[in-house]
């Protein structure tokens, strides 16, 4: 009989407690199980739970002895795996960019599954207020590597753990203290908890109830999700104090993006735009929406386009909220973002200008090139420096917007940056029909609900083919525009009416007015938890094991 599990592994451990074709084999099946729970729990699929156990197949794996090369193929590998499936749409632009940043996420996971293969032996025999500190600290690691690909490598923070919530605003609402990072945290916690209950379960055999089932890392991790329930209840407005802000109506020409810029489509592409605009203005609404780029000319710099708009909106007597390109006549410079135009006074002074641009689509980092040859889109436009915010005056009301375009919204300090600024509500100008009518669409709005709940500002929506519709303050998905298959991805519109609580039509957030200061205690929870075994293990001898052997460091 195979022996899977041992209490005495030791870190970078050479050897193998069971044979050769063992641990590989429990291996690749822990690896596959964590990749595909991890995968159901992210939009478009509806599985949120399995964040909840996805990586508790991976965690057991390390309590036994795998080879060191056994460790990073499987652990590189679930994460390549896990992230190529999660990316999967991505390939509608490029291959060849969806398995190079596959790659780079999974070695992220990666080197996230070493400092858990270090730990959770030397975890696992300690006291459990040591165990405690220890978990905080991994899921502390897990915090600070999702913060850094806010940065990291011109900045990819897609798909953080914490979006397989979205349609769970019950533990959502603690972002609005901690940021999305907090929930990312919970989940990861909350992991560790039933990974360690499961080892005294079945590998020790502990058959005492309070080291089985209800083990004191099992309360923890229940008390932690309990923590988040309490949150939501305490955190919940009452049902009279919603305050109506205004009704938009979105307009989806749903124009496909390789046709879209067809010089010889242009002008059909224009009046496809206009008709779908006149037909939806028959909805009682107070503001009109075009999602990003709507137009194939720039309103800017392209004086026929703009008096063409400014016609057709004195025509429907109503303002236009766009996503547009802009081009500076004297420098010939673009740029991508949002501009208004109003009936009688046209184009207004107020845009905002893309702070975010996205990296090989709408500039190629210098260094790179040569990447014009391999992957196929690839623009050359400026980025904006402020938050742009839009006033709106809809009668005797004034509401300030603040603007996101595609995937601006996936970084949380520039929405937290617009609701700083004083945004009464946030607008969302995307297309993501680049990317087919498969999973992009979704796990990019789902961002949006990440958003709206750390700042407590409803988010409006408006993409080329979906997913258009808006967001309350507490995460909730109020309306989504839909066609009579249910499919979000059609050419057509409708209207929707915003509304924000009267509580936080006065006050700002917790996470919009200190940011992310729980990124910081994440990185000191980890920092101290590696340390504190560390030196525990140097006053023990040297060993940093579960059996008080001589073992080799991490």
């Amino acid at each position: 009989m195979i022996k899977m599990f041992d209490t005495s592994l030791e870190c970078g451990s050479r050897g193998q407690s069971s044979p050769t074709i063992g641990v590989p084999v429990f291996g690749l099946l822990a690896g596959l199980l964590s990749a595909v729970l991890w995968v159901l729990s992210i939009p478009p699929f509806e599985f949120a739970e399995g964040a909840y156990v996805a990586f508790v197949p991976l965690l057991l794996w390390l309590y036994t002895k795998p080879s060191r090369r056994a460790f990073w193929i499987i652990a590189i590998g679930t994460g390549w795996v896990a992230w190529f499936a999660i990316l999967v749409w991505l390939r509608h632009v490029t291959w060849f960019g969806t398995i190079a940043l596959s790659g780079i996420l999974g070695l992220i996971f990666a080197a996230w599954l070493q400092l858990a293969h270090c730990l959770l032996p030397y975890l696992a025999v300690r006291s459990f207020p040591l165990r405690a500190l220890g978990f905080a600290g991994l899921a502390g690691a897990w915090v600070v590597l999702e913060w850094a690909r806010t940065w990291l490598l011109w900045g990819f923070p897609w798909a953080p753990l914490s979006l397989s919530q979205w349609e769970r605003p019950v533990v959502l609402q603690i972002a609005a203290w901690t940021g999305a990072y907090g929930v990312s945290f919970l989940l990861i916690f909350f992991n560790l908890c039933v990974a360690q209950t499961l080892r005294h379960r079945f590998v020790r055999k502990e058959r005492q109830v309070w080291m089985g089932w209800f083990s004191p890392d099992l309360s923890m991790g229940m008390s932690a999700l309990g923590l988040s329930i309490y949150v939501f209840f305490s955190a919940l407005p009452s049902p009279d104090s919603a305050h109506p802000l205004l009704t938009a109506a979105v307009v989806q020409p749903y124009i496909p993006p390789e046709l879209k810029w067809d010089s010889e489509r242009e002008l059909e592409n224009l009046e496809i735009l206009e008709r779908q605009t006149r037909f939806v203005a028959t909805l009682e609404s107070d503001l009109m929406l075009w999602p990003e780029a709507a137009t194939p000319w720039p309103i800017v710099g392209t004086p026929q386009m703009r008096m063409r708009v400014e016609r057709l909106v004195n025509e429907i007597a109503k303002p236009i909220l766009m996503g547009n390109l802009a081009q500076d006549s004297a420098t010939g410079e673009w740029s991508n973002g949002t501009f208004l135009v109003e009936p009688e006074t046209g184009l207004s002074e107020q845009s905002y200008a893309k702070r975010e641009l996205v990296p090989f689509g709408e500039y190629v980092p210098p260094p790179f090139g040569f990447i014009r040859k391999v992957v196929p889109i690839g623009g050359s436009f400026a980025p904006g420096s402020d938050v742009g915010l839009i006033e709106l005056s809809l009668g005797e009301r004034s509401i300030r917007v603040g603007s996101l375009v595609c995937y601006e919204d996936v970084f949380p300090g520039l929405a937290r940056s617009s609701a700083r600024a004083g945004a009464d509500l946030l607008f969302v100008a995307t297309n993501n029909a680049w990317y087919g009518e498969e999973g992009g669409a979704e796990q990019h709005a789902a961002h949006s609900v990440l958003r709206a709940v750390e700042n407590r500002r409803p988010v409006m929506r408006a993409g080329n083919g979906g997913w258009s519709g808006w967001i309350d303050s507490y995460g909730t998905v109020r309306d989504v525009l839909l066609d009579a298959d249910g499919s979000i991805y059609f050419r057509g519109g409708g209207a929707y009416s915003v509304f924000q609580f009267d509580g936080w039509l006065r006050q700002q957030s917790y996470y919009t007015r200190h940011g992310d200061w729980f990124v910081v205690f994440s990185g000191a929870c980890a920092l101290v938890a590696v340390c504190g075994a560390f030196l525990d293990g140097l006053r023990s001898g040297g060993n940093f094991n579960t059996a008080g052997a001589p073992s080799s460091s991490c």
